[in-house]
């Protein structure tokens, strides 16, 4: 089958086979991080295991493809190396570092979101040495969503007027909602019943802090709103944000 992005014509390669049990569910899960590492923007998950069965091993640009709908363009060497339990179709601990693969992640992630929703993910091919030029006109020309970076996360220290955008601050709180979610996520998975969370701790995390430009108050509302019926503030600043605010989570976290 042949598929035309632009002036483009990609080939079918195949569909993502996703790793299911014995009664046909999609199998999710999450590494183990130790609490002390940081991580990138896309460590929460959760994450699956995937393959494409008939990948190329050629130079060229692939499309992740979804309904119609081009969901991806992306350059590789290997394709079946791309896809396969290196790349994407396995997520590691160390993928989710911050200076881990932060893009296997995502795509990973997304993954698994399309298919609990029911879809096919169709993967197709451009064979060519010209990859990398080849990738930035396709995605000039078909702007995919995942290519981009979602509103979600914004731009960091994009400041207008000496104030940061509605954007930053939004995306500066989801690195240390990231963060509180792996650290869950591990005491959970080591059996805890609860876990005691300090600002200051969390922050280093993240990174930023301590110096001038940390964003302690960012990271103390982060905390706050992860909380839940039964959690406690052990430990509140006199202005309520402070590097010693300590909240006791209660676990597992429904």
């Amino acid at each position: 089958m042949i598929k035309k992005i632009g002036e483009i014509e990609f080939e079918l390669i195949g569909k993502l086979q996703l790793e299911v049990d014995s009664a046909g569910i999609l199998i999710e899960y999450m590494p183990r991080v130790k609490p002390e590492v940081r991580l990138n923007k896309y460590a929460t998950g959760p994450f699956c295991h995937f393959n494409l069965p008939s990948s190329s091993k050629v130079p060229g640009v692939y499309a992740i493809i979804i309904s119609e709908e081009i969901k991806y363009i992306g350059e590789s060497e290997d394709l079946a190396r791309r896809f396969g339990p290196s790349g994407y179709g396995r997520i590691t601990s160390r993928n989710c570092h911050a200076d881990g693969q932060a893009i296997n992640c995502k795509i990973n992630s997304l993954v698994l979101k399309e298919a609990k929703e029911g879809h096919i993910i169709e993967i197709w091919f451009y064979a060519t040495k010209d990859r990398k030029i080849m990738e930035d006109k396709l995605i000039d020309f078909a702007k995919p969503p995942w290519n981009g970076k979602p509103l979600l996360h914004g731009k960091r220290n994009t400041r207008k007027s000496g104030v940061l955008s509605i954007s930053s601050h939004i995306g500066i709180k989801n690195d240390f909602l990231v963060a509180l979610k792996a650290l869950v996520t591990s005491a959970e998975q080591s059996g805890l019943k609860k876990i005691k969370i300090r600002a200051g701790d969390l922050h280093r995390k993240v990174g930023g802090y301590p110096g001038p430009a940390h964003r302690m108050p960012s990271c103390c509302k982060a905390m706050k709103e992860f909380m839940k019926p039964g959690d406690y503030i052990l430990n509140s600043p006199p202005k309520g944000a402070g590097a010693n605010l300590v909240i006791e989570y209660y676990l597992p976290r429904h």
